[in-house]
């Protein structure tokens, strides 16, 4: 049985988010197609080495996989329970021209590396409403725990799954 982890994700982003880093976000929530280019998760992606019928490819075949990281929609997994989701909304307004974002998704430990550059990039793009600290806050829970998430460290350090 495959370990499993709620994730709720909360952040404020700048309006003016470079259109590219932008794109690749919608991407990874599920709002927009795949860029072209990656810019903020970019290591440690599975590499596929076979074909769709599972026959070896050679090597000069083999292709880095970009998945969205925060694209789930629908039920979760029962272990985990509720509904899964991700938005990203334009906070308009003269002094609050902000993006809003909110994702609620089950994620498995081998998405922490990914979900490491994601974060460290919201780290480094966080905003405050008016002055106020940067808003983003990321909690997890094993879907084995009690029904409280934790807060994970933003402070650089990879999110705490194990």
């Amino acid at each position: 049985m495959a370990d499993l982890y709620e994730m709720l994700l909360v952040a404020e982003l700048p309006a003016d988010l470079p259109e590219a880093e932008l794109a690749e976000l919608r991407w990874h929530l599920g709002l927009g197609p795949e860029p072209d280019r990656f810019a903020i998760v970019t290591d440690g992606l599975p590499v596929v080495t076979a074909d769709d019928e599972g026959e070896p490819l050679p090597e000069a075949l083999w292709t880095v996989e970009h998945l969205p990281l925060l694209a789930g929609r629908g039920a979760a997994d029962p272990r985990i329970g509720g509904a899964l989701f991700s938005g990203l909304v334009r906070r308009e307004g003269p002094r609050d021209a902000n993006w809003a974002l909110t994702s609620r998704q089950v994620l498995h430990p081998d998405d922490r590396d990914q979900l490491a550059q994601l974060l460290g990039w919201l780290r480094r793009r966080a905003v405050g409403h008016r002055g106020a600290p940067p808003c983003l806050t990321c909690h997890l829970r094993h879907h084995e725990d009690g029904p409280a998430l934790k807060p994970v460290a933003l402070d650089g350090a990879e999110p705490l799954m194990y």
